[in-house]
């Protein structure tokens, strides 16, 4: 467990507010491997929650895995004292899951982990766990960026 163990805590390290900020706890991250680990706790009063699914849809473990790529900048950030460049998932690819649905009382684990970094694209590899069993993996294609306006005239 780390010092970002509830949900308002882990808004300190990502750009995400109010109902966007989607995870609760950050469980260990480490530097050298580049990788976070994160959960989430769904209810029925998840964002994204459907009703008819009795659960969240498992396409949100894509925005699960990207804010925790937030952390992880965010991680770096408070690290080396600067601001956290800003993130934009270009592609995601890969995508398999073994599920429909992350069902209300469950836990999702999140894993992601930077494989490769050539200036400012940078690849992930994401797999989402529900109960110690395996249910999504994903690959997310990004780029970051110092000043978004200047960089993607955003």
């Amino acid at each position: 467990m780390t010092e970002f163990d509830t949900h308002e805590k882990v808004a300190a390290l990502v750009p995400h507010k109010g109902h966007m900020h989607l995870l609760d706890r950050v469980i260990s991250y480490d530097f050298e491997k580049t990788e976070v680990e994160t959960e989430v706790d769904i209810t029925e009063k998840s964002m994204f929650f459907e009703e008819s699914y009795g659960g969240v849809p498992v396409w949100i473990g894509f925005e699960y895995m990207a804010q925790s790529v937030s952390v992880m900048m965010g991680l770096v950030g408070l690290k080396t004292n600067t601001p956290p460049k800003m993130g934009f998932i270009l592609s995601v690819t890969n995508f398999k899951s073994e599920t429909n649905v992350f069902p209300v009382g469950s836990t999702v684990h999140i894993w992601v982990h930077q494989t490769v970094r050539m200036d400012m694209a940078v690849t992930f590899e994401g797999k989402i766990f529900v109960n110690d069993n395996l249910v999504a993996t994903a690959t997310m294609n990004t780029v970051e960026v110092d000043d978004p306006k200047k960089t993607l005239g955003v």
